[in-house]
């Protein structure tokens, strides 16, 4: 029987049946994806579950700091064999069971916890919150419902996880719910100037390179609403960047004056475009992205298209013109 509710008991229900469990989140993963697998993780240790992180993709180099990061197993694939290991999947902000990019994950049952509007509910228990303004506030309501004191370890990853997805409370999603749950975290031991320091102040000498190349292919339209920016792989050779060295990029253009909607695209391997997406007010970008097969929420998301990269940002740059008109 499939179980989906709003409710915290619920998942933490079903982890106490659990006796070793994968959690993973998805594919290119951020601040809330890494702070809530982490925070996470110390949850099921207290309720005697054995767990292990598996992500596709590294965490980005801002968030290396962050405690326990290095027990992150980063690999491209999970084995039927590694799978069989464990008796329950959790899956952390994936809408869609495609997003972590590992395949055959459900192979075992699966806990789903998510915030996302569109998650279809795909889990054998579903964790669903579309009003929480974070997946690790999510997370952090789940040690209260399982009676679980967090340590000063745990609230600090569910204060990365919801500072990083509220913009560090500048979005739409920094309500008062948000705030409430800043100021247990901070209680219980996160320091706000510390996770500020790691996320804003320990950028690598690579990704400030790469946002140079980025910016020299920053372009205007619609008197200034639209903003896009795209790094190719040579972009990346000559910053000597990696991936993830591309994750907060975006974040640069959606400040300037008068931009109302922004995209990023970054190709790093041949035919295969991220495109990372945001907006101000509401102005919904996760529409353009579901076009492509992505999603995320009205003010960030993201979508992987396969294609050209200059032809995919033709067209990408179409649909938000389109987007833009339609609210004018």
């Amino acid at each position: 029987m499939t179980v989906t509710s709003d409710s915290p008991e619920v998942a933490v229900v079903r982890l106490r049946r659990a006796r070793r469990a994968l959690i993973t989140s998805h594919a290119s993963p951020d601040g809330d994806a890494i702070g809530s697998e982490l925070a996470l993780a110390e949850l099921l240790e207290h309720l005697g579950v054995a767990p292990e992180i598996v992500n596709r993709d590294p965490a980005p180099s801002y968030l290396g700091q962050l405690p326990g990061v290095d027990r992150i197993r980063v690999a491209p694939r999970v084995t039927d064999e590694e799978l069989d290991r464990f008796d329950l999947v959790v899956t952390v902000e994936c809408p869609g069971l495609n997003r972590p990019g590992l395949d055959r994950l459900d192979r075992r049952p699966i806990l789903n916890i998510d915030h996302h509007l569109a998650n279809p509910g795909y889990g054998e228990v579903n964790y669903l919150d579309e009003h929480s303004p974070a997946a690790g506030e999510m997370v952090w309501k789940m040690f209260g419902a399982a009676g679980v004191v967090p340590s000063p370890a745990a609230a600090t990853n569910a204060f990365v996880a919801l500072s990083t997805d509220t913009g560090d409370f500048r979005f739409t999603n920094a309500t008062g719910r948000a705030f409430r749950a800043a100021a247990e975290m901070v209680d219980a031991g996160a320091s706000p100037a510390q996770v500020s320091s790691w996320v804003h102040e320990s950028r690598s000498a690579s990704s400030v390179r790469l946002l140079g190349e980025a910016l020299k292919t920053l372009t205007l339209g619609r008197n200034g609403e639209l903003a896009t920016m795209a790094v190719d792989p040579e972009a990346y050779r000559r910053a000597g960047a990696l991936p993830q060295d591309s994750e907060d990029l975006v974040t640069v253009p959606r400040s300037i004056a008068g931009v109302r909607a922004v995209a990023l695209l970054k190709q790093w391997q041949p035919g295969v475009v991220r495109v990372s997406l945001r907006s101000k007010g509401d102005l919904d970008v996760r529409s353009v992205a579901s076009a492509y097969g992505g999603g995320g929420h009205t003010n960030a998301a993201g979508c992987t298209v396969h294609g050209d990269l200059g032809a995919v940002r033709a067209d990408l740059t179409r649909r938000l013109d389109a987007l833009l008109e339609e609210t004018t």
